[in-house]
């Protein structure tokens, strides 16, 4: 494996853990509900995350099944949701996509990093390691408003990992 992708697996194993941390301990009711009501909902960044990683997995040229696929086909902000999924439900995807997804990237050659992704991201890298790296950095942006989210609603701090790193 590649210093660039060894690092990019790193992310992706951290943001895994990080964002099942901002979601520790939250009831559902705070989860579901907004802090101001320009606000996003903890429920409804985990969604985005979710489906940002079912993308992900796509573009790596994995088939797995989205839960939500048909609750976000035409969403494009929170006030488009009718319902959202549970935070059970939002882990539950979260853990099995990123599962697959982690080991696909662990397991990517050359030929799949060096290829075109599916559309442009705004990373001067054009390549698909390029992209991986865009959308690494958009979670960790997303998981951090989460992390937010969860101090305003009265929780503790999101807390990282402790112990011997992931090899």
């Amino acid at each position: 494996m590649t210093e660039a992708l060894h690092s990019h697996v790193a992310i992706l194993r951290l943001n895994t853990q990080l964002f099942l941390n901002c979601l520790e301990g939250v009831i559902e009711a705070d989860g579901m509900g907004r802090v101001t009501h320009n606000t996003n909902s903890l429920a409804f960044i985990a969604v985005h995350l979710v489906d940002a990683r079912h993308f992900l997995a796509q573009e790596l040229g994995l088939e797995l099944a989205h839960p939500f696929a048909e609750t976000l086909a035409d969403v494009q902000s929170i006030d488009d949701t009718e319902r959202l999924p549970s935070l059970v439900e939002l882990r539950t995807a979260w853990e099995g996509v990123s599962a697959p997804l982690t080991e696909r990237l662990a397991a990517a050659g050359d030929q799949l990093l060096d290829a075109s992704p599916s559309q442009a991201y705004p990373v001067d890298d054009p390549s698909m390691l390029g992209g991986i790296a865009f959308l690494l950095q958009h979670e960790a942006f997303h998981i951090g408003q989460m992390a937010l989210l969860r101090k305003q609603l009265g929780y503790p701090s999101m807390s990282y990992p402790t112990g011997e790193p992931n090899g």
